[in-house]
Order: C-alpha cells, then sequence, then structure tokens
C-alpha cells in the first residue's frame, strides 16, 4: 500500500471515533420534494401559506425583514435577519464569539422583563432561544428570537389571539437550518432533534448529537501538498486492508462502494466493530468525498438495533451537504 494513501484512510477510520452510541446506513438516492421558500444567503427553509418577500420599506443597515399575508389578509408572516457578522469580528478568541449568543440574548431578556413581557427559553436546532408574545386587543405578535451562522434570526405571526399559537406553531416546526462553515465554506443541514456539540478532535469541524446520544461527525482536512489520491484509490483497496488499518476489534465490512453528492463522485464504506473490546459492536457508515483539494469524510454510528431509525437522517444530512466552488 502506497504511503500517500495513509492520511485518507486514517480520516476515514480515526473520523467515526466518538464518545457514545450513534447512528447508521447507506445509498443514497432520495430526493425531498416540498413547497419550503429557501433562503441560501441566510442557510434555512421555512413554509408558509404565501411567498414572503423582501420588505424594503424597513431598510436598517445589515437587518433584513421578509413578510407576507395570509390570503385573507388576517395573518401575517414574517421573519428578520440581523448581520452580526461586524460584530462577531471585533472578538479575538473562539470563546468569546461562543458566549456572543448568550450575551446577545441576554439584552432581549432585559428589555422584555423591563416591559413585564414573559417569555419561554426553548431551543431551536440547539441553540437557545427566546420566545414571547404581544398581545395588543385580539391580535397578538408571537417572536422567537435566535442566533447562528453568524446571524440573529427572529420568526414572527401576527394573528388572532385563538388562533396564534397554532399557526405559530406550524410556523416555527417547518423550520429547517443549515450551517454553514466558516473556514471550508461548505453548508449542511442541521437535522431535526439534533445539536450542534463542542468539537473535541483534530480535523473536527461539526458534530451533530441527539438526546439518545447518536452522533455524526464531519472531519474536513486540506490534503498534503502533492498528494494525488483519489476516490477510485479507495474504492481499490481490499476488505483486508481495511480491516488491518482498523483501531477497532472484529471489524466486519459490510458494504463500500460510490455515492454521489452535490453532483461529487465519494466513497462509502459501512461495518460494524468494537470500540471497546468488552462491549457490543456498533454499526458504522462514512461517506467520504474529495473536492478541491480537500478531503469531507462524514461518519455516522449507532447500535446496531437503530440502523433503520437513523437511516434517513443519514440520508438527508449527507444529501444536504454542498460543496464551495
Amino acid at each position: 500500500m502506497k504511503i500517500k494513501f495513509l492520511v485518507i484512510v486514517s480520516l476515514i477510520l480515526i473520523s467515526c471515533q466518538n464518545n457514545k452510541e450513534k447512528e447508521n446506513q447507506l445509498n443514497n438516492s432520495i430526493e425531498e420534494k416540498d413547497s419550503k421558500q429557501f433562503f441560501p444567503d441566510y442557510f434555512f427553509k421555512i413554509e408558509s401559506p404565501c411567498e414572503m418577500k423582501k420588505d424594503f420599506s424597513n431598510a436598517q443597515e445589515n437587518y433584513y425583514t421578509y413578510r407576507c399575508n395570509s390570503e385573507n389578509n388576517e395573518t401575517v408572516y414574517s421573519f428578520s435577519i440581523k448581520d452580526l457578522k461586524s460584530e462577531l469580528s471585533e472578538f479575538k478568541t473562539d470563546l468569546k464569539k461562543h458566549l456572543f449568543p448568550s450575551k446577545f440574548l441576554e439584552t432581549y431578556k432585559k428589555e422584555l422583563e423591563a416591559n413585564n413581557i414573559q417569555y419561554l427559553e426553548p431551543y431551536i436546532y440547539g441553540f437557545k432561544a427566546l420566545e414571547y408574545t404581544i398581545p395588543t386587543g385580539n391580535i397578538f405578535n408571537k417572536q422567537v428570537i435566535f442566533v447562528s451562522n453568524g446571524f440573529a434570526y427572529t420568526f414572527n405571526i401576527t394573528a388572532n389571539k385563538n388562533e396564534i399559537d397554532n399557526l405559530f406553531s406550524t410556523f416555527i416546526n417547518s423550520f429547517e437550518l443549515y450551517h454553514k462553515s466558516p473556514k471550508y465554506s461548505y453548508t449542511i443541514e442541521i437535522p431535526k432533534g439534533y445539536s450542534q456539540e463542542e468539537i473535541v478532535g483534530k480535523n473536527v469541524d461539526l458534530k451533530y448529537v441527539n438526546d439518545k446520544g447518536y452522533s455524526i461527525v464531519l472531519v474536513v482536512k486540506a490534503l498534503p501538498e502533492n498528494e494525488t489520491a483519489s476516490i477510485d484509490d479507495m474504492l481499490s483497496l481490499s476488505d483486508d486492508f481495511w480491516i488491518n488499518m482498523s483501531p477497532y476489534s472484529e471489524m466486519k465490512i459490510i458494504k463500500k462502494g460510490t455515492v454521489y453528492v452535490d453532483n461529487t463522485k465519494g466513497f462509502f464504506m459501512s461495518y460494524t466493530a468494537k470500540e471497546v473490546i468488552d462491549k457490543e459492536p456498533l454499526y458504522y457508515s462514512n461517506y467520504m468525498f474529495i473536492k478541491n483539494g480537500v478531503i469531507y469524510t462524514l461518519t455516522a454510528n449507532c447500535n446496531p438495533n437503530d440502523i433503520y431509525d437513523m437511516r434517513s437522517v443519514f440520508f438527508r444530512l449527507s444529501n444536504s451537504l454542498k460543496f464551495p466552488n
């Protein structure tokens, strides 16, 4: 085996090493059709009964509002985006950037408390949020605000007080959030029920975890200079090679082959192995892509009994991955 492949091989196998039991399986041909509006500049999709358009009458620097009225004009759907990148750029450490969303919401909490407005503190895709309702006679205004991707997102419905809770729940539950890597500029959906976890491990760029302990990890690494290894090289390696290279015990390869995501050819491999000798084996699924000199390795693992429950999550997530041009 040529040395040039070892960096890539190690990324596939080492990227699987996580703390808890996690997720998944393969095959890639699911296309989801929906009626949601996609706002690529702000990394999300959402569904409303009307098409939300930019409100140019509410023009403020680094602040953008989109809105629409329902067919009977009784309900107003809107969202506002505040670009926080200039504020974030002033922080010199990752810790201060990490703490910024909480401090940002604190200013809103103080304002709500000063006006005796009650609020809840739910989590939206793992990000702490503020949710509150402002009553004005029979018409209520309900909002939720949270920070992600360098933006403050505010979603808002104005409707009859008897209908607003159901309308708001439907509106916000249709929301799909995407993550854009500040370092590598790829985008990927954050799966519902998962939250981003603090990154631990070299080259780990993103980690999602759900309340069962299942996790999905994306490892990203620039190819070493003069490295020419390809996906076809990965496909040519034998099962014995992978087993001998594995840091785990009792590795059994179930399937490996070709997968396509964002018009990019990739390599997939699924297998079972023991991370810890005296524990039951876990099921692993890996997708690897090489794009513009960068290696992307998406890994999920789980208890073998949960493969089918987790399959749709991994398919949807992998199909949402968009590489930078």
